[in-house]
């Protein structure tokens, strides 16, 4: 009776661990400025609509300030229309939440250069999207 039931748990913990990774599983998405794409679990589709704003410290610059770059996206779903998001790389919200999905912003590139002008077409914003728990 003892390795039946230690058995039994033992079923119920790898069920509840294997469980457990496939709810985080994380999907992630590289958009250009202009770029839609749909993740490939939770078939959400991330719009990266535009760099707000870009106020990061240049790489070859010691500043007291790291600075902060904020970007426009537009998500949707199958179930929900579109919902726009500003997501910042530094203050303020780095990510935001759609239809039980943590949407989040993970980098942006390049990282600015003293003397330089980064295009807003070279602009490259790495995304991860996770299930949150219910």
């Amino acid at each position: 009776m003892a390795n039946m039931k230690t058995l039994i748990l033992t079923f119920v913990m790898i069920l509840g661990i294997g469980g457990l990774v496939a709810a985080q599983t994380t999907d992630t998405l590289t958009l250009k400025p202009g770029q839609q794409k749909t993740t490939s679990r939770s078939r959400i589709k991330i719009k990266f609509i535009s760099v707000v704003e870009d106020s990061r410290c240049p790489i070859d610059v010691d500043c007291i300030w790291a600075g902060n770059a904020k970007i426009k996206v537009q998500v949707s779903g199958l179930s929900g229309g579109p919902k726009m998001m500003e997501l910042n790389t530094t203050t303020g919200r780095r990510g935001d939440q759609y239809d039980f999905w943590a949407i989040n912003l993970e980098s942006l590139t390049p990282m600015p250069r003293s003397g330089r002008t980064i295009r807003p077409k070279d602009y490259r914003a790495r995304f991860t999207v996770v299930r949150i728990q219910r």
